[in-house]
Formats: C-alpha cells, structure tokens, sequence
C-alpha cells in the first residue's frame, strides 16, 4: 500500500495539469507558478487544486506544521503495516490521543470579543495570523519546537460584570531541546501582537491575550468532550513519545512565584503564567 509517508516533499501533490491560461468567458487570475512566483516556491507541503485558478490549498503548513503532518503520516504507515500482517485491527487507526496529557508547557492564545458579529471578524483576522506567531516561536536558537493543537475550543463566557464574551482558545504545545534552561518569548509575542492591533477594523471589546502555561494549570475544558471547532489557520496532531508518566518529579513540586509581565517559560521549573494582552 502507497501513502504519503514516503512522498518527496515539496514536489506538489497534484490531480492533473496546472493551467496556467483561464478557461473562456473566466477572468485571468494568479496561479500557483512556483518557478514564477519566489512566495509560492517557498511553500513546503504544496498541495494543488485541480480547477483554475490552480492555487496551494496548504499554504499554511509550516516547518512545526509539516515536521507533526510527516510523523504522523509514518505513525499511519506503520499501523496500516501491521493491519496488514495481522497483527492490529483497524479500529486503533483511529483511536484519537491525549494530546494535552502528552505535553508539559503550552502557549495558550484567547480570542475575545463581546458580539458574535464583531467576534466572527475579529477571529478571522486574528486565527489568519495565528501560524505567524507558531512559526516564530519555533526556533533553532532559541531550541525550542511548537505543536500547535488543531482545533480551537470556543464557548461564551459572563464577565464580572455580567456582559457576554465570545472567546476562542488555541493551544501550542513547546518542547525544548536538552539543556535549555530559560525561554524569553516576549519578543515574539510583542511582534505578533503589533500586527495585530495594527488592523484598522479593530473595535472596542476586541482583545486577545496570551497565557504561557504548564500541564496542570490547563483550562479543564481541554479535557471534556465539549465543542471543538477544526481550524484552517494552523494544524497539527499528537505526540506519541511522551505520556503523563514520562513526566519528571520536577514538574510535581510547589509552584515558585514569579511575578514578571515577562512571556518567559523555565523547561526545568514550573512558572506563574505570563499574561499579555492585545493592548
């Protein structure tokens, strides 16, 4: 059986031809032409659609997006693997994980506004910068990589003063490579903040914050059965290498007070959570 855990990435998963000349009476648009267009080039997990205007239908995957994507189509490959010899049942093929129970620390992004309507764009435009922020916070220097979950729990909330807020929650788990001792992310929590409050249709009730958090300070919706929205803005899975067990004693001790604005999170220590708001 072939699947896509051995596909050369970022050759284009394509269902025909690209046209790139618009069929008659169709107005002329871009098409995904990456030996003519430098952004499309840089796409790393090009998946095409088949009608004109021919255009990337994953050209949010990032590298945190596209590392999650590979290991979970290999996961998928060695399972149906194994069905095939016998030796499992195709039910575990879609056995769902614990995603929040397989991770320590998490960046949690709130997006909030107190109407439905102004929450519906307000979110659009916050979700479409999310993978901005993912991808910044995914580094080499900093060692660090994200696994952003892929979906996002919304609900409707009462304030102190009994108004109604519409909030979504986002999840981005972090793992640090050995060694790593003390993560600053308030850099790239200002950048992304600064684009978005940098939008003109911003509007009074608007807001967004930003909570750096670890395992036993998550939300307790995370872990009911209660409405998750699938997301286009980022996308990811699971974590197979790391269980609740795997845990270090570390991570059991009292909590150490801190009380800095600062975004920056301790691999080896438990922290008070780091709020920052959209301004």
């Amino acid at each position: 059986m072939r699947t896509f855990s051995k596909w050369k990435w970022p050759t284009p998963v394509l269902l025909g031809p690209v046209s790139y000349e618009a069929p008659p009476n169709v107005t002329p648009l871009p098409v995904w032409n990456p030996k003519a267009n430098p952004r499309d080039r840089a796409h790393l997990m090009p998946i095409v659609t088949p009608c004109f205007p021919s255009m990337n239908s994953s050209y949010n995957v990032g590298q945190p997006q596209m590392r999650r994507l590979k290991q979970e189509f290999f996961l998928a490959d060695q399972l149906i693997a194994d069905i095939e010899k016998g030796e499992r049942d195709w039910d575990e093929l879609f056995v769902g994980k614990e995603f929040f129970r397989q991770h320590i620390h998490f960046i949690k992004v709130d997006i909030i506004a107190t109407s439905e309507d102004s929450f519906r764009a307000w979110f659009g435009l916050c979700e479409s910068r999310l993978r901005i922020f993912v991808a910044a916070m995914e580094s080499d220097d900093l060692g660090t990589q994200c696994y952003p979950f892929a979906k996002c729990f919304r609900r409707v909330e009462e304030d102190d003063d009994g108004e109604e807020r519409h909030i979504a929650s986002f999840f981005v788990a972090l793992r640090f490579d050995e060694g790593v001792e003390d993560i600053d992310l308030k850099p790239n929590a200002e950048e992304f903040l600064y684009k978005i409050n940098s939008w003109e249709g911003r509007q009074q009730g608007m807001d967004l914050m930003i909570d750096c958090l670890v395992q036993n300070e998550l939300p307790s919706f995370v872990f009911d059965d209660v409405d998750v929205d699938n997301t286009d803005g980022v996308l990811l899975g699971d974590e197979d290498d790391m269980s609740i067990s795997d845990l270090d004693d570390e991570y059991d001790k009292e909590r150490k007070d801190d009380d800095s604005d600062d975004l920056h999170l301790s691999p080896s220590k438990k922290h008070k959570p780091a709020t920052c708001n959209a301004g």
